[in-house]
């Protein structure tokens, strides 16, 4: 497992799901995995009433792979579809965080993710706490695996504005619960969400979805040329005056 991941959350308007879904699968995403240190991917969904709400997992080799000037280069430089896209996210969240614990194996088809604001002379002890109560969730059969990150708060992302701003001393704390079903995480995510209350005493929840995944990439998928990936003029033209 990789020592850190970007997780990203984002909602859309429901009425340009087809294209969001089209641009991020084929273009977005691929793009993305050109950059040195992003190595894998995923995007996982959750409907809600009115919108298409979004979580994006990256693993990335270290934190230092989103300051690498190619991915800068593509957070500076859109392409045209990419310019477009971007002035219809809402209620963005982007933290790059350091893995602290981990156990389980696999890839779940559905995950609980969820993001806390925790006083940073409590993190320690929360977080042990944690990985000790997901791991006999794992033996027990209750989930498949998890990952807790930590991360400085208010990290600066150049593209959105982020309005869940933290207090400087806190870290950010994301939980990843997976299950090989919605029914079992179901299930399980009011037990989880209570020892993260009690574990961790968050200040605040940033963030709390049950999604289902959509799509994962692979390490060494895609080359290390971003025009080599650029989605098809075909794809592109079936939305060309689409945009609300």
């Amino acid at each position: 497992m990789n020592s850190a991941f970007l997780a990203l959350w984002n909602d859309y308007p429901a009425a340009m799901t087809e294209e969001y879904e089209a641009w991020h699968t084929f273009e977005h995403v691929p793009e993305r995995l050109t950059a040195p240190g992003l190595r894998a991917a995923r995007r996982y969904g959750g409907g809600a009433e009115g919108e298409q709400r979004y979580f994006t997992l990256y693993e990335l080799q270290d934190l230092t792979a989103v300051e690498h000037p190619a991915y800068m280069d593509l957070v500076r430089n859109p392409s045209v579809w990419s310019q477009k896209m971007r002035r219809h996210f809402s209620n963005v969240l982007r933290i790059p965080a350091s893995t602290v614990a981990a156990g389980g194996h696999g890839i779940g088809s559905h995950a609980l993710i969820q993001a806390y604001s925790v006083d940073r002379s409590r993190a320690p002890a929360g977080i042990s706490g944690l990985d000790k109560a997901l791991r006999n969730m794992v033996s027990d059969a209750r989930i498949l695996g998890f990952r807790i990150g930590r991360a400085e708060p208010n990290q600066l992302y150049e593209v959105f504005t982020q309005d869940d701003e933290t207090d400087a001393d806190t870290f950010n704390i994301v939980l990843i619960i997976e299950a090989t079903s919605r029914r079992r995480l179901a299930v399980s995510r009011p037990a989880i969400s209570g020892m993260a209350q009690d574990m961790l005493q968050p200040r605040k929840c940033l963030r709390d979805n049950l999604f289902d995944l959509l799509v994962a990439y692979q390490d060494g998928e895609f080359p290390s040329d971003r025009s080599q990936v650029t989605a098809s003029k075909t794809l592109r033209l079936q939305f060309d005056g689409m945009d609300p």
